[in-house]
């Protein structure tokens, strides 16, 4: 019976990885959609994701445990939703986004991160299972 708990995120086929993936490659694509702090939360938004703006100085009084690390201008938080059901259970809820602003409000950088996939070799069969992927 425990098996049966254990199967589902091992017959993914790569759905959690090609999720995450699909939502990295959106926001390199809608860049232009969150080139400033203001525009970001107006996506996010439009999307119906929750986001938090934190200011620099927000930032570095008191780092929100969730934020990597400070920039030098406001950083935009996100986290969108994990859609695949088994990917949600097994593997994360959420693939977290994390904009970063320099002090003019042009983004500098873009953040997204995932719980990461398991993967357990079997090097007498020549097999890999993978948890998840």
């Amino acid at each position: 019976m425990i098996w049966l708990a254990l199967a589902p995120p091992l017959f993914t086929g790569g759905a959690c990885t090609a999720e995450f993936d699909r939502e990295a490659a959106q926001l390199v694509a809608s860049q232009s959609s969150v080139s400033s702090p203001l525009r970001a939360q107006a996506y996010w938004g439009s999307r119906q994701i929750a986001s938090s703006l934190i200011s620099a100085d927000q930032c570095r009084r008191f780092k929100p445990r969730y934020i990597d690390a400070c920039a030098s201008g406001a950083i935009v938080y996100a986290v969108v939703p994990v859609q695949n059901l088994i990917c949600r259970v097994y593997r994360d809820d959420g693939i977290r986004v994390q904009l970063l602003y320099d002090e003019r409000d042009r983004l500098a950088r873009i953040m997204t991160d995932m719980n990461s996939f398991k993967s357990l070799p079997l090097p007498f069969v020549g097999v890999t299972l993978h948890w998840g992927r």
